[in-house]
């Protein structure tokens, strides 16, 4: 029987992790890891398990660390595995020791891997979109703006130009 780690990979690897396989296999932060000499003992949190229960939580509706070691416990019990404490004190020290730099290495190669997978025609207006989530774009109150940007209906005329609020969403 494998041991609880390799379970977790493996659930991790079939559900959080399917849309990243390509853009992150395992093999690649199996590199990236040893490239900044990580050790680790083979524990139930290794590196790969944290990474990805890490990626859980950040989709989670309930971000709580309690609620993703809930989530991992639960994976455990169905295999027939021992589960580990409910106390998420394990998970909390092993997202404390990866380095830094592992996940802002991660966050940068795929995001540069995301954007080099869109297309010319997957650009808006004809230009690929440089501005993330919650970024304010503001626009000079010119006649050619307020022609293809029009004011609000509720809005006087002459008390501006209505400011455009572009939120980019990334399927992660």
């Amino acid at each position: 029987m494998p041991n609880r780690s390799e379970i977790l990979k493996q659930h991790l690897f079939d559900s959080v992790a399917r849309p990243w396989q390509e853009l992150l296999p395992a093999s690649k932060i199996e590199t990236l890891l040893s490239e900044v000499e990580v050790h680790y003992r083979n524990r139930l949190y290794t590196p790969m398990v944290t990474i990805w229960a890490m990626v859980y939580q950040l989709l989670s509706a309930d971000k709580s660390l309690s609620h993703t070691v809930k989530w991992l416990r639960k994976w455990l019990v169905m295999a027939d595995a021992v589960a580990p404490s409910s106390d998420a004190g394990g998970y909390s020290k092993a997202r404390t020791r990866l380095p830094e730099s592992i996940l802002e290495r991660l966050v940068t190669e795929s995001g540069a891997a995301l954007a080099q997978g869109v297309s010319a025609a997957h650009w808006w207006c004809g230009r690929p979109v440089k501005v993330f989530d919650g970024s304010t774009v503001l626009m000079s109150d010119s006649a050619a703006n307020q022609q293809v940007y029009p004011q609000y209906g509720n809005q006087q005329p002459g008390c501006g130009f209505p400011i455009a609020r572009i939120v980019v969403f990334f399927p992660w």
